[in-house]
């Protein structure tokens, strides 16, 4: 039985549409792994209320969600430095 998930085989109406909160989740725990193998849960978290604001807005699409968990290393700058702006705003001293 092959489960491998194949995504030719979505329609392009879904894979414009906003990343799932599924994919959001499983992004931000692959990038929130520790080399211990435990996951630094305030980043973890960071991460999916950045990912799932930006999917909210229509800026994170199910293609994007499914190609950063497929290639990437490590999150996009790009989301770091959305993470790093909203800490820097909104952190109470």
């Amino acid at each position: 039985m092959n489960t491998t998930f194949d995504i030719s085989k979505i329609d392009t109406e879904r894979l414009t549409s906003p990343a799932s909160y599924g994919q959001i989740k499983a992004i931000s725990y692959k990038f929130s792994k520790l080399k211990s193998g435990k996951s630094n849960y305030r980043l973890q978290k960071q991460i999916q209320g950045c990912l799932y604001g930006f999917a909210k807005e229509g800026k994170f699409s199910f293609k994007e969600a499914h190609e950063m968990l497929a290639t990437k290393k490590s999150l996009p700058k790009k989301y770091l430095d959305a993470i790093a702006l909203y800490l820097s705003e909104n952190l109470e001293a």
